[in-house]
C-alpha cells in the first residue's frame, strides 16, 4: 500500500470519527430521577436549591425552570404553569422590586435577573414593577454603576453590571438610550488583548477563568441586543488558551464556566470572518464530548450536582453547541438556547 493511499485513509477515518454525532440519551433518562430530589412540595414548582428541604426556594424554583426549558420539556398545563409563576412572582419586594429568597452565593442583581428571566420563560413577568430602576435611569448613574462593579472580583460582580439591565430588559423598563451608555462606557474598558474586563485587581495578574466568567455576562447582554463585541478575535483566543485539556475551563465537573467558554467563543466566532475556525470548532467539540460523556454517566451526576444551581449551565452548554453544530449533537428534541430567548442565566 502507498504511502498516499494510507495517508488517504487515515484522513478519512479521522474526519468520520469527528463527525460522528454525540448524544444525551442517558442524561434524558436520568433527569427526571435527579430532579425530583429537589422537590419541597407537592405544588408545581416547589423546587429547593438542596435536596430533602420541604420549603422551595427562589433558586431551586427557577433552576428547575432554566433546565426544563433547555431540555424542551416544560410541558404545563395552564393551571401549572401559573403555580409556578405565582411561586416565584412571591420572592419579589413590593416595594423596591428585587428578589430575595436568595440561598446562593449570588447578589441580590443576579437573583432578580434570574427570576425575572424564569419568569420570561414562562410567559410571565414580575408582579410588581422594579423600582430599583429609578437608581438607574440616567446616564450618570448607569456609568456609576458599572464604575462601582467589585472588578477585582469580577466573575461574582459582573451580575451586577449584567443583571440590571438584563432585568430592566426583559420588563421594558430601560431606556434603549442608556443601553448606548452602558455599551459606550463598556467598549472603552474592554482590554485590547484579550476583550475581558480587566480592571481593579485584576490589573496586576493574568487573565485567568474569572475573567472569562465575567466578560461573559456582558456578552450576552451584547448578543441579545445584537451589538459588536469588542476585540472578538482576542476573545477567541484568550478564551481558548483557558481551556484545559479535559475540554472544560475549571473542574471534572461541568457548570456555569463551561457554558461561558463555549458562548464566548460561538459569539465570537459568529463577528469574525471565520477567524481560527478550525481550531473553534475543535475547543467547541473537546467542551462537548467533556460534558456529554460526564452528564451521560448516571452515577456521576447523582454523586456531582448536588445543589440544583450547577447542572443548568452544563445543560445550557449543550444547546449553544447544538445550535451552532447541530450535526455534532443528536437529542430527541433540539435543545432550546435560554440566552436566544433571554438576557440572562
Amino acid at each position: 500500500m502507498s504511502l498516499c493511499v494510507l495517508f488517504f485513509i487515515i484522513n478519512s477515518l479521522s474526519a468520520s470519527a469527528a463527525s460522528t454525532p454525540y448524544n444525551i440519551d442517558s442524561f434524558i433518562s436520568v433527569a427526571p430521577k435527579w430532579i425530583s430530589t429537589f422537590a419541597a412540595g407537592n405544588k408545581t414548582g416547589s423546587y429547593s436549591y438542596l435536596p430533602g428541604r420541604n420549603k422551595p426556594d427562589l433558586y431551586g424554583a427557577c433552576d428547575m425552570v432554566y433546565t426544563l426549558y433547555t431540555l424542551d420539556s416544560l410541558n404545563l398545563t395552564v393551571e401549572e404553569r401559573q403555580s409556578w409563576v405565582t411561586l416565584i412572582q412571591n420572592f419579589q419586594d413590593p416595594k423596591t422590586g428585587w428578589f430575595g429568597g436568595n440561598v446562593t452565593m449570588h447578589p441580590k442583581e443576579h437573583a432578580t435577573a434570574y427570576a425575572v428571566g424564569a419568569l420570561k420563560l414562562l410567559g410571565a413577568k414580575p408582579k410588581f414593577p422594579l423600582a430599583f430602576m429609578k437608581k438607574f435611569n440616567s446616564p450618570e448613574k448607569i456609568e456609576k454603576m458599572l464604575e462601582n462593579i467589585p472588578w477585582g472580583m469580577i466573575w461574582t460582580g459582573s451580575h451586577i453590571g449584567a443583571g440590571i439591565p438584563s432585568a430592566a430588559l426583559n420588563t421594558d423598563e430601560i431606556d434603549t438610550k442608556l443601553m448606548d451608555i452602558y455599551f459606550d462606557w463598556l467598549n472603552r474598558e474592554a482590554d485590547p488583548e484579550t476583550g475581558f474586563w480587566i480592571r481593579g485587581d485584576a490589573l496586576n495578574k493574568k487573565p485567568a477563568k474569572d475573567e472569562m466568567g465575567g466578560a461573559f455576562h456582558f456578552y450576552f447582554i451584547y448578543a441579545y441586543l445584537k451589538r459588536p463585541l469588542p476585540y472578538p478575535e482576542k476573545i477567541i483566543d484568550a478564551t481558548i488558551a483557558l481551556q484545559h485539556e479535559n475540554g472544560l475551563w475549571d473542574s471534572d465537573v461541568p457548570y456555569c464556566i463551561d457554558l461561558d467558554g463555549v458562548y464566548n467563543l460561538i459569539q465570537a466566532y459568529k463577528q469574525t470572518d471565520e477567524y481560527r475556525k478550525k481550531d473553534v470548532e475543535a475547543a467547541v467539540e473537546k467542551a462537548l464530548a467533556a460534558i456529554v460523556s460526564r452528564l451521560n454517566n448516571a452515577d456521576f451526576v447523582m454523586k456531582s450536582y448536588t445543589d440544583s444551581h450547577k447542572l443548568p449551565g452544563a445543560v445550557a452548554a449543550l444547546a449553544e453547541i447544538q445550535e451552532f453544530m447541530p450535526s455534532l449533537l443528536i437529542t430527541p428534541k433540539p435543545l432550546k438556547s435560554v440566552l436566544s430567548f433571554s438576557p440572562f442565566i
